[in-house]
């Protein structure tokens, strides 16, 4: 049934590839009809996307120098590449959100590959490289809707690169080829990089290796060639491990505070951890203990990935049992044993290695278990490969069909499972048209910060989301208009919440606020806060915002309050200059806020005083005087101006001139060559306010 001649391995290569092309068109329309539409919701998914937005611009805007720059930039928690592969995914395919999955879609097609020749040489038949690879193909990770193939995060990105990993090193017959190992090395330099926490695993797995294989070297001290090839893989462990180190450290390093403050501070020091674990419903030890093994096992592998591994299994026994009596009682392939069992030792760790680093952090995500999937596929191919090893060539090719016929259907069963799944709506896809109400109203909010000329304009909210929340906003505004605008988030940026003062402050320092009527209730300490206070968070911006506009949802109504603003003109240059400047308040907004208020920096000593300010506003007869000052603040100045004292002109918009009384040149005092008479930074914040705020 698996020929071994060139002709049919041909015909294999055509068949891998036409299933590789049906699972990309696939791809295709399963993006294009459930993933598309919407905005990328799910917090982590909507971070990365927005940082591979912004290295894209950079890198429109400076070159590709600036993926150099990305490379050695630190402030990165969990890991690096994953911006990067996806920026050049869209510089190569251009689009947004499609050719970053598209990166996902490119490390499944190289680990089914991979799985598929790995299977086939370890285990030396074909059908096993077909069982190997219609395992994955079974498991739900895939279809995920967080964590799965089309999903922006890293947790794909790992499934897919560690599951290679582990192929490697069973090429590598457990790090006995040194080519092979150096390929591991680099592999798990590969993986690390994208996700920094996987090098818990691979460390903790090569530790265990080695521990097993120099307690084999050990404990059979009479057998020469086992002792040398145990001594050559400890060797070629070392190699690989060394790889890893030479490549990774440094990027560790660069990195290191912000990997302190996630995961140290985040998830070891701080009380985060215990309000994730209550998210995940744990609430004793056995839940804390379970918590892992119960993900993977229905929410990772699934009835599926289940009813493929029995199907193998079965077919190894079957084939055993058939031939029974004819199993070899002496004539062992040197060394099969310790093979067999270095395999089994390496695959069971490849399993619980992440299972015991995930379980050791208080905090739980069911999203991370699946990197164990494609080492428990290899696990299920090993068991039933050696099941059936031993078996008399005379009784091969009965048993072989067996082998055959079982491999053959759960490779049809991962194809059918593929198809089924792409041929779904996606979970989100039965609340479409609140998707379609947020699509719409994140691209009105980029307009409308761009119309304002608010480059980086500060939002708060009054829940926690992962639909509301202004990476969301920030990619779906960048999909939708192809305008880079990142928000900023003041109240609802972390899941502890702020006391009531702190929350005021932060609304007087945002451009948006969104308010809810949704019920402050959850997992959260944040709802707890907000909930005794909400009431004074909704009178400060009815006092101090105007509400832009109400956006009806399925379960709630939102609010969405903009800071009352005015447009700035006469700057020279990011400079305010003698001649001064004009801000331009509608004749509407200013009978509601009737005060200005401009905030910028400013260095003081350049200045031979603090400079007076004076304002008038164009009437049409000539300029009416309007109250105005200037005061200094600890990093800057603050600039008010009153206008509640007079009658405003029927002129729309109202034009306010500012002038001042001082300048100092910046070639005169040895700054540069520049010659302009200037006199403060141009304000980076303009905000009309009530007569008495």
């Amino acid at each position: 049934m698996f020929s071994e001649n060139k002709s049919f391995d041909r015909s294999i290569l055509l068949l891998v590839l036409a299933v590789i092309v049906v699972e990309a068109l696939l791809f295709f329309s399963f993006y294009t009809r459930e993933i598309a539409w919407y905005p990328p919701l799910k917090w982590d998914q909507s971070v990365y996307l927005t940082e591979t937005y912004r290295l894209q611009e950079k890198i429109f805007a400076n070159g590709l120098s600036e993926l150099w720059h990305a490379m050695w930039s630190a402030g990165h928690p969990s890991g690096l590449l994953l911006a990067i592969e996806g920026a050049l995914s869209g510089l190569l395919l251009g689009g947004t959100r499609w050719p970053q999955l598209f990166v996902n879609f490119i490390a499944f097609v190289a680990l089914q590959a991979i799985a598929f020749k790995t299977g086939q040489a370890v285990w030396s038949r074909r059908a096993y490289g077909y069982a190997a690879l219609g395992l994955i193909l079974c498991q739900a990770t895939l279809w995920l809707p967080i964590g799965g193939l089309f999903d922006f995060r890293m947790d794909f990105l790992a499934y897919c690169l560690y599951g290679v990993w582990t192929c490697a090193v069973i090429r590598s017959n457990l790090f006995l080829d040194r080519r092979w190992a150096i390929a591991c090395g680099l592999i798990s330099a590969f993986l690390v990089l994208n996700r920094f926490l996987t090098i818990s695993y691979v460390l903790g797995v090569c530790a265990g290796f080695i521990a097993v294989s120099t307690a084999i070297s050990i404990f059979q001290p009479g057998k020469t060639a086992l002792a040398r090839r145990m001594w050559t893989r400890l060797c070629n462990t070392g190699l690989s491990l060394g790889i890893l180190t030479i490549i990774v450290v440094p990027i560790l390093v660069l990195n290191w505070t912000a990997i302190h403050d996630y995961y140290v501070i985040g998830h070891a020091l701080g009380d985060e951890k215990y309000v994730r674990a209550r998210e995940a419903g744990i609430t004793d030890l056995a839940g804390y203990l379970l918590y892992y093994p119960k993900t993977i096992l229905f929410y990772h592998w699934g009835p599926t990935f289940l009813w493929g591994s029995a199907i193998v299994m079965i077919g190894g026994l079957a084939a055993r049992l058939l031939c029974r009596r004819n199993l070899l009682e002496s004539e062992q392939v040197p060394g099969r044993d310790e093979t067999f069992f270095l395999q089994i030792i390496f695959l069971i760790g490849a399993i619980l290695g992440p299972v015991v680093a995930l379980t050791i952090d208080i905090a739980k995500s069911s999203t991370v278990g699946g990197v164990v999937g494609v080492p428990t596929a290899l696990l299920v191919v090993a068991l039933a490969a050696r099941i059936r090893a031993g078996l008399r060539e005379t009784n091969s090719r009965h048993t072989g069909k067996l082998v055959a016929i079982s491999s053959l259907a759960v490779f049809a069963l991962g194809l059918f499972h593929y198809f089924d799944q792409a041929s779904r709506h996606v979970p989100d896809h039965a609340h479409q048209h609140d998707l379609e109400r947020l699509a719409e109203l994140d691209g009105w909010l980029v307009n409308y910060a761009v119309e304002q000329g608010w480059s980086r304009p500060k939002i708060s909210f009054d829940l926690i989301s992962d639909q509301l929340n202004t990476t969301i906003i920030t990619a779906s505004g960048y999909e939708q208009l192809h305008k880079f605008v990142e928000f900023s988030p003041m109240l609802g940026n972390g899941i502890m919440g702020v006391e009531k003062s702190e929350a005021l402050s932060l609304l007087e320092n945002s451009d948006f606020i969104i308010l809810t009527d949704a019920q402050k209730e959850g997992p959260y300490p944040f709802y707890n806060r907000v909930a005794r206070y909400w009431g004074d968070l909704k009178a400060w911006s009815d006092k101090n915002m105007f509400v832009a506009r109400t956006v009806r949802f399925d379960k709630f109504t939102v609010i969405v309050y903009a800071r009352p603003t005015a447009k700035i003109s006469g700057i020279m240059g990011g400079w305010v200059s003698i001649d001064g400047f004009a801000v331009e308040p509608s004749r509407t907004a200013l009978h509601q806020f009737p005060v200005i208020r401009l905030r910028g920096p400013a260095n003081y000593s350049w200045l031979p005083k603090i400079p007076t300010v004076s304002a008038a506003i164009e009437t049409g007869k000539g300029a009416l005087a309007v109250p105005a000052s200037l005061q200094r603040t600890d990093d800057g100045y603050e600039i008010r101006i009153d206008t509640s004292a007079i009658e405003l002109p029927p002129i729309d918009p109202v034009r306010v001139q500012l002038t001042f009384d001082t300048f100092f040149i910046p070639k005169e005092i040895g700054i540069n060559d520049d010659t302009r008479k200037l006199v403060i930074p141009a304000p980076t914040f303009v905000q009309l306010i009530g007569s008495k705020s």
